[in-house]
């Protein structure tokens, strides 16, 4: 039975459903640009206050409609960061949708809107189904946003790659439900979880192919070698906002809903001990070739694209230690990469925005003399790098990987911590290139670089996270910790 519970636990959703619903009334009825960027923003703004006024209702064993959606405080915290870290690029990018000429801005906006949607029924969803559509609630509305640039090729090009591909991967995630279906016979996690305690190790080959089906949908979205050869084109030919947007708050959903899938489904230790050492090998790949490839690269955007592929390597080293810290680890490295990104891709698109007709907007090059011309781009700039090589101690980023490689230290990950830390050294020639050329390097095409205030207010506020997270991190830590601790074992079926 339907209950205002039920309502309140899924008021995000809702919310920014109807926002998306009306932005489309408002194209073909009013055509007003305020009312268009009010409803974006009102739907976001109401989707946190929801979720802050009804945390109380998000308890460990709490679900919503029948036992189809979950209302724990992993659901909480996750779809808390995912609806922030929109809001944190629409701020960023509104103003800069004229520039990437982005038409058709309310069906932008509705899209954008769809995608969120999607990500949150994605990682709260209890039934695999409702996981799937999900999936493709978020991928659909993606695959549009990223060839919304309609008068370049290469935005049309990383539309229809990210479709191809991505529809792929959906298929192949699709046909692992339907085995593990016909395996266990329920498509609600929890009974699949119980499954898999008592007989799934015992079920043979289709149980390990169920898995890497289920397997392969997680590392696609994630980015993940070597299911990540989607990552640089998309990333490079989707407008910089879509880009940023992608790289941070749908990656941030991809990495919540494989820690439920991963450590519930499959979290039972026999289990965990088998598949661990694949997901060992796809670390160490991950982190290594997106760290090769970064280092090659000349376009800053294509270089944050390799780099993404990087971090979501030292994410995963944590995916392998459930019981030691490895949730909260996901959880603070998530937060502080998103804004330590966003913050980066924001001087990017000012940088980019501010480049002559005809030239490459967003190389390295374009970077020369600003830290002396702008020394508050400069500086913002200087902390994102920092932050995102993981250096020095006092940042988001220095932590992030502390935590990380910290839990994976007591999960007797030794060697494969020792391969992060010097990944992560090689990581710091690319991001300390771009300083480089910022405080020591000659402007070869002299010019200003124009940001307005807003966007400049945002890229502060996100610099500022970033060394707040960086000094008093307790706090996230906390509630990663508060939020993971129903996430380590297989649990029986919840009936609300």
């Amino acid at each position: 039975m339907v209950s205002i519970v039920d309502f309140q636990l899924t008021a995000p959703i809702m919310l920014l459903t109807f926002g998306a619903l009306i932005l489309l009334l408002n194209e073909v009825s009013f055509k007003s640009n305020f009312l268009r960027s009010l409803i974006t923003i009102g739907s976001l703004v109401l989707s946190i206050a929801g979720l802050i006024k009804w945390n109380g209702l998000y308890t460990p064993d709490a679900t919503a409609f029948s036992g189809f959606i979950y209302g724990d405080r992993f659901s909480w915290l996750s779809s808390l960061i995912v609806v922030s870290g929109a809001l944190v690029a629409f701020l960023l990018g509104f103003s800069s949708l004229v520039q990437e000429k982005v038409s058709s801005i309310s069906e932008y906006y509705s899209l954008f809107l769809m995608s969120i949607v999607g990500a949150l029924v994605l990682i709260t969803a209890r039934e695999l189904i409702l996981l799937f559509i999900g999936l493709e609630i978020m991928s659909i509305a993606l695959y549009t946003m990223c060839s919304f640039n309609l008068w370049s090729s290469r935005s049309s090009e990383a539309g229809l790659k990210y479709f191809l591909l991505g529809s792929m991967s959906s298929a192949i995630f699709l046909y692992g439900i339907a085995l593990l279906y016909g395996l266990s016979a329920s498509f609600m996690i929890p009974d699949v979880a119980t499954w898999a305690l008592t007989d799934g190790a015992q079920s043979g080959l289709l149980f390990w192919i169920a898995f890497g089906f289920l397997l392969v949908g997680f590392a696609f979205k994630i980015g993940l070698v070597p299911f990540h050869f989607w990552v640089p084109d998309v990333y490079d030919g989707a407008p910089t906002i879509v880009t940023a947007f992608m790289a941070c708050v749908i990656k941030a959903a991809a990495v919540f809903v494989a820690m439920r899938g991963l450590w519930v489904m499959f979290g039972e230790p026999n289990l965990l001990l088998h598949w661990s050492q694949l997901l060992w090998v796809l670390a160490v790949l991950t982190m290594t070739f997106g760290n090769l490839i970064a280092l090659r690269q000349r376009s800053v955007k294509r270089m944050l694209a390799y780099s993404s592929i990087a971090h979501a390597g030292y994410m995963t080293v944590a995916f392998l230690v459930p019981t030691q810290g490895g949730g909260a680890a996901i959880i603070f490295y998530v937060v502080a990469y998103m804004f330590m990104t966003f913050g980066a891709f924001g001087i990017v698109m000012a940088v980019s925005d501010s480049a002559p007709a005809g030239s490459e907007a967003d190389s390295v090059d374009r970077f020369n003399g600003l830290g002396l011309k702008n020394p508050t781009l400069g500086i913002l700039m200087t902390i994102f790098m920092f932050s995102l090589a993981g250096l020095p101690p006092g940042l988001a980023g220095f932590l992030g990987k502390f935590y990380i490689f910290n839990a994976a230290l007591k999960g007797h990950y030794t060697g494969l911590v020792i391969i992060a830390v010097i990944n992560s050294a090689i990581s710091c020639y690319y991001y300390l290139r771009v300083l480089v050329a910022m405080y020591f390097s000659e402007e070869k095409e002299p010019g200003q670089v124009f940001v307005k205030r807003p966007v400049l207010a945002v890229i502060c506020v996100c610099a500022l996270v970033s060394v707040f997270l960086g000094m008093f991190p307790s706090r996230l830590h906390s509630l990663g910790v508060d939020a993971v601790s129903g996430l380590h074992a297989p649990v029986g079926l919840i009936v609300k």
